[in-house]
């Protein structure tokens, strides 16, 4: 019973993470900073792009969606993720607009948001946090919006993909857990009243 009890408490501080979320969302500090940030990942997004074949490229743009998640929250990185993908279509379109991208650029920063924000940073969080977005977003939704906007072919790119995302798994763990440690000791903007 005390692991039951335990979960729904988990469950309760996961849920409120996304009122006070949407309540960060209201202040012109968020949405200045939540701005600057979208655009540091339109930038890391275009220019810190590789591309390998027509739908499988490597991407540090998240680099820049986390910080969103760890100081405002699963809405407000979540909306970051959905802009980011119609701004980078607007300006750079690399096929034709399908909007279940959208919808997995949101997710990854719902999950950034549901794991980083009012959180420690240990690594264990940032694998969880890398781990679910490739596993579920990554592999198996782009592969299933890919395979709806292209055909069966992309599913034989999905071993293909798979490996990409494990490979790059370290890589960003890395990279991730160096960002936590410059966003860590800023002053938290919930935290300002």
């Amino acid at each position: 019973m005390t692991a039951f009890s335990d979960a729904l408490k988990n469950m309760g501080r996961i849920l409120q993470k996304f009122p006070e979320s949407l309540r960060l969302l209201r202040r012109t500090q968020t949405l200045t900073t939540a701005g600057v940030l979208l655009a540091i990942q339109m930038v890391l997004s275009s220019l810190g792009v590789i591309q390998i074949g027509e739908s499988l490229k490597i991407s540090l743009g998240h680099l820049a969606l986390a910080p969103t998640a760890m100081l405002f929250g699963p809405v407000v990185a979540g909306l970051q993720g959905a802009l980011s993908d119609v701004l980078g279509f607007m300006i750079k379109p690399t096929g034709p607009y399908f909007p279940g991208f959208t919808l997995t650029a949101a997710l990854g920063g719902v999950i950034y948001g549901v794991i980083f924000f009012r959180s420690e940073h240990r690594l264990s969080h940032i694998v969880l946090a890398r781990l679910l977005i490739c596993v579920f977003v990554n592999i198996l939704l782009n592969t299933l919006f890919l395979t709806m906007l292209y055909g069966q072919a992309q599913l034989a790119a999905l071993p293909v993909r798979a490996l990409k995302n494990i490979m790059q798994l370290p890589v960003d763990c890395v990279l991730l857990t160096a960002v936590c440690r410059v966003v860590d000791p800023l002053p938290h903007p919930a935290d300002a009243r």
